[in-house]
């Protein structure tokens, strides 16, 4: 069966959205050129991706920020379960897996001294917007509504393929046990997504 679509955003604002993303370890390569510690500029690349992320799709950002105020307890409910489903799964799939994920080097953490909480902030509140809006953008155009096993199956093997592809050094060996990793994680925020119906959930 084929999936029906039910989209809030427009095709051009998709494809400028995930353009954005795309651009992220290009321009962190351009600007390694100049600052040359590939650590720090992944987390200027990412820093401002998010930012304009977030004002390009300010709309979008405000009506699951909406979603989420009128429905507090759902909110709190989902959050709960989001961080403990992902937790559980960093752990185990980092355990088993060796995945390539998207953090600074623990040399790089240990250089910089005090400006360690600052990098992590940088890397994962940046990296949750970019993931959180390239995976609403990427799929907005599935029925998340409806045939929710399909529809969250789809949009982990698409959102995981394309954030794997992205961001993960060539390796085919690095590569599948990395979009294995990719994949799971975004079953889980689909998963969590087509329950709250809004991006804040975890």
């Amino acid at each position: 069966m084929s999936v029906h679509t039910m989209s809030s955003l427009s095709m051009k604002r998709v494809v400028i959205t995930l353009a954005m993303i795309i651009a992220i370890p290009f321009a962190a390569r351009l600007l390694n050129t100049v600052v040359m510690q590939d650590d720090i500029s992944l987390m200027y690349a990412f820093t401002a991706c998010a930012c304009l992320l977030l004002v390009y799709d300010w709309n979008l950002f405000g009506i699951h920020y909406n979603r989420a105020k009128n429905a507090p307890m759902d909110t709190i409910l989902y959050t709960v379960i989001g961080f403990l489903l992902l937790v559980a799964w960093h752990m185990t799939g980092y355990r088993f897996l060796q995945p390539s994920i998207v953090l600074p080097a623990t040399r790089s953490l240990i250089a910089y001294g005090y400006a360690r909480p600052a990098m992590l902030i940088g890397y994962s509140f940046s990296q949750a917007v970019v993931i959180n809006i390239g995976f609403k953008a990427l799929t907005d155009h599935l029925d998340v509504r409806s045939r929710e096993i399909q529809a969250i199956l789809i949009s982990g093997l698409l959102f995981g393929l394309f954030y794997t592809l992205l961001f993960t050094p060539f390796s085919l060996a690095l590569l599948s046990r990395t979009y294995l990793f990719n994949l799971v994680q975004t079953c889980i925020l689909s998963y969590l997504y087509n329950q709250s119906h809004s991006l804040f959930r975890g």
